[in-house]
């Protein structure tokens, strides 16, 4: 917009300068030069009227006047050029023309007398009295001045007349615009009258001067001289068109104490100057100007009345306004302090003087500001606050004030710039809010502390399967491996973690919290490295922002506890499976007795066929092999007979390492590793033999194309770590064997049920189920623990941990077997509740020589006692019978006869208790045991070995 019009000004000034070169004082060239000059000054009005639309504030007004101002010159001008281009006449004296160009100066009177005290586009009352006041005066000045001697002088001494009197106005309004520059406290206010006061000093300069020359010089218009009227007026349009309004309207101060008694003398006096003005120009005007001087007079008069009515009204208004502004600021709780240009506070309340230290807020007015604060106060922020003020006016931020008596206070101080040069300073005590922002803060860092150092994920998150997550806490990443920023980025599509076989779980829950009601949830989650662990996750419903419900709740790493529950489950399923198959095993040993026993004396039968020998053959093959499950079915039950003996595991594994060899595929490469020094344990050397081979066979099986078999030992200890992680296992020192393969492995699913009987993973026809199911019983009815780590694909390792003992290991004797032809002549109490095995043991030791006293229950057996005690050499009893068992019957019968022998029979050890009265299957020494299914030949030949042993005595 302002190049345009530069561009226009321009234009204006060539055609200016053309039309004095190519018409000069002609009647074509005078009419060119005033309509130019016309132009210029609807310019300068429209851009003036312009700015007033854009100004707020006293600014508005003065613009306004100003354009009016111009634009009657404006309309003067039009009508000077109508009398010289169309009349070929200047205008006479009294015409309105002259008239009009001296009303100008009214409106810029009006725009100079404009109080910059007040900021304000509304005209109060005594602005419009002081308007009329002033229009009075000039109205008095031009009649007193110009019009009336213009009557009685020639029209070149009333013209020179006329100049003297525009100029003296334009002075007179030059020095009252210069005063508003001096007055003015606001810096618009002040560069606005700046502006103002050098239009005037250049127009009045240029366009007087001009006048004057045209005067003496006699010259027409239409020549050089009438760009002193067209260059100010397109300079006061340029000005107006760039002037802008202020960015930040200023803040009006109010004065901090009424006008005193001087300052009302002043004002009353300058009020009065303008009746004794418009007073001396009535008295001398002529007797012809009677009414209307008189008229004038008593409405100058008047308007002096109601000015000082109304002034006097507004001062007792604005003394009681201040008093309550004062009494307020006095009770305020915040610090308020005024310090003057110079440095010197000027107004302190009670609150500020507290801060300070001071007891009342006297001793700190007067004073300057550096005598009240101390250096350290102000050292860091003084040229902060000097450099915020030069550019914004205002400052705000946090300081301590140190007092005289040695305490600070922190305070938040906000300083704002006054007019005159001097600022307002607000303080606030911020001691109880410091106090409970430390006590929040300290609060915040131990809830933070808790929930970024508790085991457990943190979370606040929106309902439903969908809901957006807004907060994580850092423990996502070691349990779920995302960081807390991946999480929530993706935090809508978290389930996409959650095991597809738990969605129904989680949807279940999220269900139940849509109804209020509290999150609770066990699922399983994939890690981002593909690991699933199990989570417990529970959460409660609150209120969030706008009432919008979110879930607050915690996730714990449960993973372990369902695998000690698994193992638990798993111990207490094999458990059970072990009552079970003993159960079974005790029955099926009786019924694998009478048939091995007939079976073997059939085969001893003269004169047997060849075709029913071969027959009777069959079916003892198919008893030993009956005989052999039932034995793996009591090795998993643990109710199988013991020898343990003090041995060393490497003796074992070294003296099966060719055996164990020659079972390997030729792509299968076994190794041994042995540990050093490694310690005794207490086992049976044959179950250990048993152990090895079943998982060095096992091993082979799994890995059908070949691969790398190692069997080792060590010692270990197992802390209380390892315990926690295993549920059943004692912490303590151990012997370990570990059996390792690089087959095919396992899943989770199938490791939780390997050692179960009967469960196998091989084709159909190539195992039994059972091999397993044998090392478990046998480890734990030796005290050990088993466990296997398997991966499909990755092989397996099993690992047997055996109890340590600090002996030394024991040689194993040689196994002496007695000849199956030896008799004997003593006499043995047979007791067996089973009609048939007691039949087939009867016939066995009867054959052999032996008198056989049969009973089928303890009672009988206790009666035969009495009458043939002395007689009997051995005491031959089934463990599990009605009434009391074989240990409490041998019990009885050995007290009573000391030397009596006892052999027990059954088809499992349950009821065989050790010398601490525990039932594990363990013989203690000396015992003697036959386990069912035995033949006629075992029987015959157990029996002559216990007779032959020294007696030894059942202890209790």
């Amino acid at each position: 917009m302002f190049r345009k019009l530069l561009v226009l000004a321009l234009v204006i000034v060539a055609l200016h300068i053309l039309a004095v070169l190519t018409l000069g004082t002609s009647p074509a060239g005078s009419l060119i030069g005033n309509l130019l000059q016309v132009a210029a000054c609807a310019l300068a009005a429209g851009m003036s009227f312009a700015a007033s639309r854009r100004a707020s504030g006293l600014c508005r007004p003065f613009w306004l006047f100003v354009g009016c101002g111009l634009a009657i010159w404006g309309v003067a001008n039009l009508g000077w050029m109508y009398y010289e281009t169309v009349l070929q006449a200047e205008p006479p004296a009294g015409s309105v023309v002259r008239f009009l160009f001296g009303t100008q100066s009214i409106f810029f009177a009006l725009a100079v007398f404009l109080n910059p005290d007040k900021d304000s586009s509304n005209l109060d009352p005594e602005s419009v009295l002081d308007f009329m006041q002033i229009g009075i005066v000039f109205f008095f000045i031009y009649i007193g001045f110009y019009y009336l001697p213009a009557h009685h002088l020639d029209a070149r001494s009333a013209f020179e007349r006329e100049i003297w009197v525009e100029a003296g106005e334009n002075t007179a309004l030059l020095v009252l615009a210069l005063i508003q520059v001096a007055r003015a406290r606001v810096k618009h206010v002040r560069k606005l009258y700046s502006g103002f006061a050098l239009y005037l000093l250049i127009f009045t300069v240029s366009a007087c001067g001009a006048s004057y020359v045209q005067l003496v010089r006699d010259l027409p218009a239409g020549t050089w001289f009438d760009l002193a009227w067209t260059l100010p007026l397109l300079g006061a349009a340029l000005w107006a068109a760039r002037w802008q309004p202020p960015k930040t309207a200023p803040q009006a101060i109010p004065r901090l104490r009424p006008k005193g008694f001087s300052d009302l003398v002043l004002t009353n006096a300058t009020l009065a100057l303008a009746p004794l003005i418009v007073l001396l120009q009535v008295a001398e005007l002529g007797t012809e100007w009677r009414t209307v001087r008189f008229t004038l007079l008593g409405v100058s008069i008047l308007c002096y009345a109601a000015r000082l009515g109304i002034t006097q009204y507004r001062q007792n208004k604005t003394e009681d306004t201040l008093q309550r502004h004062n009494r307020a600021m006095d009770s305020a709780v915040n610090g308020i302090a005024i310090v003057d240009a110079k440095g010197q506070h000027s107004y302190a309340n009670a609150a500020f003087a507290q801060m300070m230290g001071h007891e009342t807020a006297e001793s700190i007015v007067g004073r300057p500001w550096r005598d009240i604060y101390a250096p350290q106060d102000v050292t860091r922020v003084e040229q902060e606050i000097r450099e915020s003020l030069r550019r914004s006016g205002k400052w705000h931020g946090p300081m301590n004030i140190h007092r005289p008596d040695g305490t600070v206070l922190p305070v938040e101080m906000a300083v704002t710039a006054l007019p005159d040069g001097g600022v307002v300073c607000v303080s606030r005590d911020m001691t109880a809010k410091r106090d409970a922002e430390n006590a929040r803060a300290q609060a915040e860092a131990k809830y933070r502390m808790l929930v970024e150092q508790v085991a457990a994920i943190s979370y606040i998150a929106e309902l439903g399967m969908h809901g957006e997550w807004l907060y994580v806490s850092p423990q996502v990443e070691t349990m779920f491996g995302f960081s807390a920023e991946e999480w929530l980025t993706d935090s809508r599509a978290w389930t996409r973690h959650v095991h597809p076989e738990d969605h129904k779980i989680v949807e279940a829950a999220e269900e139940a919290s849509q109804r209020g009601e509290r999150f609770q949830a066990e699922y399983r989650v994939v890690r981002k490295d593909g690991r699933v662990i199990w989570v417990s996750d529970t959460a409660v419903v609150v209120e969030g922002s706008d009432a919008h419900p979110l879930m607050e709740g915690i996730i714990v790493d449960i993973t372990e506890r369902k695998q000690l529950e698994t193992q638990l489950q798993q111990a207490r399923r094999m458990e059970a499976i072990g009552r079970l198959a003993g159960g079974i095993a005790h029955d099926f040993n009786n019924l694998l007795t009478i048939i091995k026993g007939y079976t073997e004396l059939a085969l001893k039968r003269p004169r047997v066929s060849p075709e029913l020998q071969a027959d009777v053959e069959r079916i003892e093959d198919a008893s030993e092999r009956a005989s052999t499950l039932v034995r793996q079915l009591l090795a998993f039950s643990r109710r199988q007979v013991l020898q343990p003996k003090l041995i060393d595991l490497n003796s074992i594994v070294l003296g099966l390492d060719k055996l164990l060899r020659r079972l390997m595929d030729e792509d299968v490469q076994m190794s041994t590793v042995p540990g050093k020094n490694i310690g005794t344990i207490k086992a049976d050397p044959a179950q250990m033999e048993q152990v090895i081979m079943n998982l060095v066979v096992n091993a082979r099986d799994a890995m059908p194309n070949g691969g790398q078999l190692t069997v080792e030992t060590a010692n270990v200890d197992l802390d209380a770590a390892y315990a926690s992680d295993h549920a059943t296992v004692k912490p303590g020192r151990y012997v370990m064997l570990a059996v390792s393969d690089t087959g095919t492995g396992m899943s989770p699913d199938t490791v939780a049920h390997i050692f179960e009987p009967f469960y196998t993973t091989k084709e159909s026809g190539r195992g039994t189920g059972l091999g397993l199911s044998t090392v478990y019983g046998i480890v734990k009815q030796s005290g050990g623990y088993i466990w296997v780590y398997s991966e499909p694909g990755r092989g397996s390792s099993f690992k047997v941990y055996l109890p340590r003992v600090e002996q030394a290991p024991e040689e194993l004797p040689a196994i002496k077997r007695a000849s199956g032809d030896q008799k004997g002549s003593e006499t043995i109490l047979l007791v067996e509740d089973q009609p048939q095995v007691r039949e087939l043991a009867r016939m066995a030791l009867s054959e052999k020589g032996y008198t056989v006293l049969v009973t089928s229950n303890s009672e009988e057996a206790e009666n035969v006692c009495v009458r043939h005690g002395a007689e009997i050499h051995l005491l031959l009893t089934d463990l599990i019978m009605p009434g009391i068992t074989g240990r409490e019957l041998a019990k009885r019968l050995t007290a009573r006869h000391p030397k009596m022998r006892v052999l027990y029979m059954s088809g499992y050890t349950f009821g065989i208790t050790t010398q601490t009265g525990t039932q594990s299957g363990l013989l203690e020494d000396g015992v003697a045991f036959l386990q069912k299914p035995f033949t006629p030949s075992a029987l015959s030949e157990k029996v002559r070995e216990v007779l032959d042993r020294s007696v030894v005595a059942i202890k209790s």
